[in-house]
């Protein structure tokens, strides 16, 4: 009896981090998206009731994470109904 994963529990274990890396606090989506201002991105989260963005968004304990795949989906639905 091996003790290597099977590849369907390796499969769930890396789907599982890469979900877990999806999630960011906004200092750190900013750094990996230096394109949008930190400035930009907290009131974008401040607002976020309001222009949809709170699906994207887990906020634990005070910290607030942004979904990174969220917060680009969103970006692309808001530029397809501002043009």
């Amino acid at each position: 009896m091996s003790n290597q994963a099977k590849p369907q529990e390796l499969s769930s274990t890396e789907d599982a981090s890469a979900s877990i890396k999806n999630w960011v606090v906004p200092e750190t989506f900013c750094k990996l998206h230096p394109n949008i201002p930190e400035k930009t991105l907290n009131w974008q989260l401040t607002n976020r009731h309001r222009n949809g963005l709170d699906k994207h968004v887990q906020i634990i304990g005070k910290k607030r994470f942004i979904s990174i795949k969220g917060y680009a989906a969103w970006l692309d639905k808001n530029q397809e109904a501002s043009v």
